[in-house]
């Protein structure tokens, strides 16, 4: 054989084996898909060749490509990796096959694949620069993976690419600028990944670019340049990233561009008017960017656009009349955009628009007569304008409609008839739409959802929704409907079912507990009567059952229990009486229970224990007695969130005022979701368990006035996230920890008054940095007060009087720069007062009495601005001693006149009678906190005798004569009430008629017997001290006279109770609108927030400027705003508040000041200044605009409303602190951040940079002015 012939041999045989290779390889596959044998029949045929195979394609004996159909059925296998000896692979789809693991690095080895599909599979690691080896790859597509790492930048190398996708992974960095390489891509997808930095200007080269798709990743910078270049592009879209810069204006030149989406960037800028150049574009988005400036005319010149959403922006003006030419517009979507004026009617020649969303705008007017042309309507969104007029009756034009949507405007009148026979879903929420509600509006046979709440109707609805035999949802709260609830109702198909603020009476029909679908039921603060029946049990599918704030009486039934869906139960504020029944615990899903304000006597049943959900319990105000058992944490644990529409709080155990006797139980620490424990007002004792530092979420922990003994502070004791430690009126005794900076280092309030306290006064405490209120007051405390305040930024309040302490005041005292008011008085302190005490340029109250200071007072003490009261007697001073520096700028006293021989012998007199009568003082002061103290112990024990006993009189066997008050002495006559007249009005003090609760005691509503509807203030035992006292509070608040304070009505008077009597504010308080009311989004827009600021503050500027003495309100807060039917605010509680006046040399400790707007100027006691009260006003301003409460921020600065707000404004996102439940919140942000803008000025650390309460008032007007 010649050498040719052999070599010609060889060759052969070395290419049937390469042949015979694939093929092999191939069939050693065939292993791994047995368990899908079904899917691959043809690989299990014998007579089969491997070329026949299913997704097997051959060119001779070489395999060039393979595609395995795994479609629903994956394989769940790692990725087989002899696929990558196949070298003669062209195309290769594995997508949906479920495999995982890393893909093989001989796979980048296939110089000849052209097709690469692993979409939708689990593989894993990254995408290698290897991948430059596949030269001649035109498909790479890796959608639905785990792949991960940057994308590398031999990508660009792949110049023969016309689709890369590698959507839904987890790719991030910043994108190559060699992708611009890639001149053949015609489809790049990017979506889903985290990618950030900027799109490459290279971008702009890809000329063969249509589609384009970032989505979904975390892109920054504007957009590239030379996006003009891409004149083949046809969609684009770039939403949900951070991109800035504005709309470049060359979009123009995409004319073949037919879907652009920019949606959740920032972008701002106007929309250029270039965008008319794009006239084949049909689908426009780009919601919720920044854009500013009116609507372009030209935009409307793009007849083919059918889908155009341009929310949540910053336009300006109208929205152009030229819409009308947008006859291909199918959606329109502009909720939220800033746009205003009226809504054009050329809307109506848009005959295929199909959903109209113009909601959150501030369009203005009548609905235009036009609309009615709107003839495929189906889905029509005008919530929250200021729309006004008359409902149209063309409204029954819309024979396609299926949902209106008006809630939040002006339409007055009533509802036309509505003949729709789609409309399933009708909305007039918050209207001033009137009365009666016709029945002709179940004309619209597919009627399901009705919502006519907040606002003005009126009558009966006896008839009215008889024939609605579709609906099943009813909600027609905040009306004055009346008259009782039809029988009907429950046969009406309802699954909700919301009538509550309204006028009706009477029983529940019993027919409503028929109904089989009921979820919900809201029938809270209505005037319904009569007892729970038991046949509630019979709505087995019932979740929500709210029946609070009514007249039921009785006991709770025991079928309650059968209601084994219902997650929430408010029974609160009736007249219940009787024990809990133990069936109620069988409602094992129960989240929330409310029995609150009843008189519900009895102990809590141990079966409590069954109920594994809850997060929330409210059983204050009630008689409940006996131990607080110890399965009461069988809730309270780990979950998630409950629906805070009907949730008021979430990890709330209110135990308080009743007469739970008594340990705490240890088990209580097994509460890990609790934030808020409040067991205050019972007659608990024992010790404070150390368990309760198992409560990782507390943030609030109340156990004042109980009868607590041992430590205040356990061993092991930590709670890492406590705000407020409020232990007063307790028996504990031994010493305040000296780590106590470790155990509690996010304290802001510390109030251990009033118990037994020994040992010293830790430095640590001063370590504290978020701390803002200290009162340790009448203790035991002994030692010299610490000298390390460099740690302490925010301490505003601190009252260590009725001490033991001794020894001086270090100068390092200077340091509490923020400290408003220090009470030491009545301990031993002794030295001379350092003269830096006058750099506490924050100090409104001083009181240093009752001590051994000696030496002369410091000549510059009243050059300290605000400090409106001083108290330095009963100490050792020299020279001049001043009682008030409100006028008084003191003399230099080192410069006192020398005295003559001959006054010696009088001053020697003077000094050591009044050396004698310090003795004395001290001595009968320390008797009297003693005294004190057990009167306390003694007065918790009294309470009303019953009628049976005596109906004519009250409290305290102890009772002297009742007071006899001057009348003359007011400037408008009270009424004085007898103590009967109180009894009847409250019914006997019913924990039924509780309204309220503050620091200085209890308001009932009442009645009067000519029918007048009052409020009734039963004032805490302990705040007046003897009838002159009280007496001055009367003269006080009877001269005060303002449409913006809640005024008096009159007084009672008898030994030694204290009523006082006011007018009935029907809206109850601003704090309960803010945050526990459900219809609080639809009541509290805007201009209602707005009026109840300027009216507050008119009123307290009235307080502060309106007369002399002026009045220190001490406790503004927005419980303490109460709202009128019109929401017209009215300061409440001022009366209660200290004059201050430059002649008065007496100030109460009267507990003042609230949780949260407190720091700085006053805490929970002692007079603050009028600085105080705008500091708290500040509070109350931000909760209106950001509509968070005061306390409970997640974030820096003491976790408080004032910190969080410093530090959005310091990292430039204001934005975010505005409420974004207020209804048109584009129109009004230039009023919102104007109004916070004046709360951070009010609520200064330092007092002498906020304005005066008229400078307030005029700063707001001028807001209303400019709107």
């Amino acid at each position: 054989m010649t050498v040719p012939s052999l070599v010609c041999l060889v060759l052969s045989m070395l290419c049937a084996a390469s042949a015979l290779n694939d093929l092999e390889i191939v069939s050693s596959l065939r292993n791994n898909l047995i368990q899908r044998k079904e899917m691959f029949s043809s690989w299990f045929s014998l007579e089969s060749p491997v070329c026949n195979w299913t997704g097997v394609i051959c060119e001779g004996s070489e395999v060039l490509g393979l595609n395995l159909p795994c479609g629903s059925s994956p394989l769940n296998l790692p990725f087989l990796s002899r696929i990558g000896d196949l070298k003669h692979l062209k195309y290769l789809n594995l997508s949906q096959c479920g495999l995982n693991g890393v893909i093989p690095e001989n796979i980048w080895s296939l110089e000849e694949l052209m097709i690469l599909d692993l979409s939708g599979n689990g593989l894993s690691g990254t995408l290698p620069p290897t991948v430059s080896n596949l030269k001649k790859l035109r498909q790479l597509v890796l959608d639905g993976n785990s792949l991960s790492g940057h994308l590398p930048s031999t990508i660009g190398l792949l110049t023969d690419l016309i689709e890369l996708s590698v959507p839904e992974n987890f790719f991030f960095g910043n994108l190559p600028p060699e992708l611009g390489n890639l001149s053949k891509l015609e489809s790049l997808d990017l979506s889903g990944n985290s990618f950030s930095g900027s799109l490459p200007s290279s971008m702009s080269d890809l000329a063969s670019l249509l589609y384009f798709d970032a989505s979904r990743n975390r892109f920054s910078g504007p957009i590239f340049s030379g996006l003009g270049k891409l004149t083949g592009l046809k969609k684009m879209d770039l939403s949900v990233n951070s991109i800035t810069g504005s709309i470049p204006e060359d979009i123009g030149e995409l004319g073949n561009l037919t879907s652009l989406n920019l949606m959740d960037n920032s972008i701002s800028g106007v929309i250029p008017s270039s965008i008319g150049n794009l006239r084949l574009l049909q689908e426009l988005v780009v919601q919720n960017c920044r854009l500013t400036g009116a609507i372009p005319e030209e935009l409307t010149e793009l007849s083919n656009l059918g889908f155009m959403n341009i929310g949540r922006n910053f336009f300006v003006g109208e929205l152009p009349a030229s819409v009308g030419k947008m006859t291909s517009l199918s959606f329109l979507l502009a909720a939220n955009a800033g746009l205003s004026g009226s809504i054009p009617g050329q809307l109506g020649n848009c005959k295929r628009l199909i959903t109209l969303d113009l909601s959150l705008n501030s369009f203005s007017g009548p609905l235009p007569d036009g609309l009615a042309g709107m003839e495929s309507i189906q889905t029509l969104i005008l919530d929250s304008n200021h729309l006004s007029g008359m409902i149209p009756s063309w409204i029954s034009n819309w024979k396609e409609v299926e949902s209106i949507l008006m809630a939040e405007n002006l339409f007055t009148g009533s509802i036309p008839p509505l003949n729709l026979p789609n409309l399933r879903q009708l909305d007039l929420d918050s209207n001033m739409l009137s009365g009666e509600l016709s029945s002709e509006i179940c004309n619209a046979k597919s009627l399901n959802k009705l919502s006519l709440s907040n606002n003005n109707f009126t009558g009966s609805i006896g008839d009215t929704f008889r024939n609605c035999s579709g609906i099943t949802g009813l909600t027609l709260s905040m009306n004055n409907l009346s008259g009782e609830l039809p029988d009907y109702l429950g046969n009406l198909p309802l699954i909700t079912l919301a009538l509550s603020k309204n006028r009706f009476e009477g029983k529940i029909p019993d027919q409503l507990w028929e109904s089989k679908s009921l979820t919900g039921i809201t029938l809270n603060n209505n005037f319904l009567s009569g007892k729970i029946p038991p046949a509630l049990a019979k709505v087995q599918t019932l979740q929500r059952l709210e029946l609070g704030n009514n007249l039921f009486e009785g006991t709770i039934p025991a079928s309650i229990g059968r209601l084994r869906n219902l997650t929430n139960l408010s029974l609160r504020g009736n007249q219940l009486t009787g024990e809990i029944p133990v069936e109620l615990f069988n409602c094992t899903g129960l989240v929330s229970l409310d029995l609150g304000s009843n008189s519900l006597t009895g102990s809590i049943p141990k079966s409590i224990t069954r109920l594994k959900l809850l997060d929330n319990l409210v059983l204050a105000h009630n008689n409940f007695s006996g131990l607080i058992p110890e399965e009461i944490c069988s809730g309270f644990q780990e979950g998630p969130m409950p629906d805070t529409e009907f949730t008021q709080h979430y990890g709330l155990l209110d135990l308080s005022y009743n007469k739970f006797v008594g340990p705490i139980p240890a088990s209580i620490g097994r509460c890990s979701i609790i934030r808020e424990l409040l067991l205050h007002n019972n007659e608990l004792n024992g010790s404070i368990p150390s368990e309760l530092s198992n409560l990782s979420y507390l943030s609030l922990l109340n156990l004042s006035s109980n009868y607590l003994t041992g430590p205040a502070i356990p061993k092991l004791f930590t709670s890492n996230k406590l705000q407020g430690l409020i232990l007063s009126h307790n028996e504990l005794t031994g010493n305040i920890p000296d780590n106590l900076a470790s155990l509690m280092p996010s304290l802001t309030e510390l109030d251990m008054s009033w118990n037994f306290l020994s040992g010293s006064l830790p430095p640590s405490v001063f370590s504290i940095e978020s701390l803002s209120f200290i009162d340790i007051s009448a203790n035991s405390l002994t030692g010299t007060i610490p000298c390390h305040f460099e740690s302490t930024s925010y301490l505003v309040h601190l009252n260590a009087s009725n001490n033991n302490f001794f020894g001086p005041l270090c100068d390092s005292l200077s340091n509490l720069t923020t400290l408003s008011s220090l009470d030491l008085h009545s301990n031993s302190l002794t030295g001379s007062l350092p003269p830096s005490i006058s750099n506490l340029a924050a100090l409104t109250y001083l009181d240093l009495s009752g001590n051994s200071f000696e030496n002369y007072v410091p000549c510059n003490i009243c050059d300290i601005q605000d400090l409106s009261f001083i108290n330095l007697s009963a100490n050792r001073f020299l020279g001049f001693v001043p009682a008030s520096c409100i006028e008084h700028k003191g003399p230099c006293l080192a410069s006192a006149p020398p005295r003559t021989i001959t006054q010696a012998p009088v001053w020697g007199a003077i000094i050591g009678v009044l050396a004698v009568l310090i003795v004395l003082v001290i001595c009968v002061g320390r008797h009297l906190v003693l005294k004190h103290k057990a009167a306390l112990r003694e007065c918790r024990k009294c309470e009303l005798v019953s009628t049976a006993e005596r109906s004519d009189e009250l409290m305290c066997k102890k009772s002297k004569e009742p007071l006899s008050i001057n009348i003359a002495t007011f400037e408008h006559s009270l009424t004085r009430l007898s103590p009967a007249d109180i009894l009847s009005a409250t019914d006997n003090f019913s924990k039924t008629f509780i309204i309220g609760d503050g620091g200085f005691g209890t308001v009932y509503k009442a009645s009067l017997p000519e029918g007048r509807t009052i409020a009734v203030k039963r004032l805490n035992g302990g705040h007046f001290h003897g009838d002159r006292e009280f007496l001055a509070e009367l003269e006080t608040i009877g001269k005060v006279q303002h449409e913006n304070l809640v005024p008096l009505f009159g007084y009672c008077v008898y030994a030694e109770e204290r009523f006082l009597v006011y007018e009935y504010m029907e809206n109850g308080s601003l704090d309960v609108w803010l945050r526990n009311r459900v219809d609080a989004v639809e009541a509290l827009n805007w201009p209602t927030r707005f009026k109840i600021c300027l009216g507050t503050a008119r009123g307290i500027a009235f307080l502060h400027h309106g007369f002399v003495p002026h009045i220190i309100h001490r406790d503004i807060k927005s419980s303490n705003i109460l709202l009128d039917h019109n929401f017209e605010p009215k300061v409440s509680d001022f009366g209660l508040a200290r004059i201050i006046s430059a002649y008065e040399s007496h100030v109460s400790t009267i507990l003042a000041g609230t949780f949260g707007y407190i720091p700085p100027e006053y805490g929970q006691s002692m007079v603050a200044t009028t600085k105080g009260d705008i500091y708290s006003f500040g509070v109350v301003m931000l909760e209106l605009v950001t509509g968070r409460a005061p306390t409970g921020q997640a974030d820096k600065e003491g976790g408080n409303l004032v910190g969080w707000v410093r530090v959005m404004v310091a990292t430039e996102r204001e934005d975010e602190v505005l409420d974004s439940y207020v209804p048109s919140i584009a129109r009004w942000r230039r009023q919102m951040l104007q109004v916070l803008n004046i709360a951070r000025v009010c609520t200064n650390d330092n007092p002498a940079k906020r304005p005066t309460m008229l400078e307030v008032v005029r700063l707001l007007k001028e807001i209303k002015i400019e709107s």
